[in-house]
């Protein structure tokens, strides 16, 4: 079973963002008709580049899966983007880099072999997996996803930002790119202030309570 942990709820206009409309905001953006064939590398590229963005990670969908392991290898999600916590049968197993891993008899450990998560003595046993989502992609032109919905001008003005280096439109490239990290901030404090209500981050030194 698969549970995914909402991040965000908002709702209006943007709700109806889709992949097609996003393509025309783009295309209309730079100003070009001709984009058609390059308009969607440039929303792959923003998408990758959304997904490498770890500030952005605070925001994304946390989703939480289990099952049966019969032999103690767990198969990772191919949307997985930051492995938070592996439970299995009810203990929190710690992560050992493989030659690590591999040098140890006992414990509640494990290591990724590939795209599988290797657990100590390869026991069976149920497990559960916390983990960031990967942003789903646009495919089609009907698609959409929460950050399309919520915050349709990130994906504007990251896809324009690439389209103006695809177009060597340096003064276009700028400008998108400040508008672009004008938007992350805004959705960074928004983060904030739905997790901590505003207030400042501090950073204590150990053992001051």
């Amino acid at each position: 079973m698969t549970i995914v942990v909402p991040v965000s709820g908002a709702a209006g206009a943007a709700a109806a963002a889709t992949l097609a409309s996003l393509s025309a905001a783009v295309a209309k953006w730079l100003n070009r008709t001709d984009l058609d064939l390059v308009i969607p590398d440039f929303i792959r590229m923003a998408e990758a580049e959304f997904a490498r963005d770890v500030r952005l990670r605070a925001g994304f969908q946390i989703v939480v899966d289990g099952g049966h392991a019969p032999a103690g290898d767990i198969s990772l999600p191919g949307d997985l983007l930051e492995l938070k916590e592996l439970e299995f049968a009810g203990q929190v197993l710690s992560e050992l880099p493989y030659a690590d891993w591999r040098r140890r008899r006992e414990g509640l450990f494990f290591a990724r072999v590939g795209e599988v998560a290797r657990v100590l003595g390869k026991p069976a046993g149920e497990f559960m997996l916390t983990y960031v989502q990967r942003l789903p992609q646009l495919l089609f032109s009907s698609d959409s996803n929460w950050l399309l919905r919520d915050h349709f001008d990130m994906y504007l003005y990251k896809s324009c930002e690439i389209g103006s280096v695809w177009l060597r439109d340096v003064e276009g490239v700028q400008g998108y790119s400040v508008k672009y990290e004008e938007a992350a901030q805004k959705l960074l404090q928004a983060i904030n202030y739905r997790k901590w209500g505003g207030a400042p981050l501090a950073v204590q030194a150990p053992g001051v309570v």
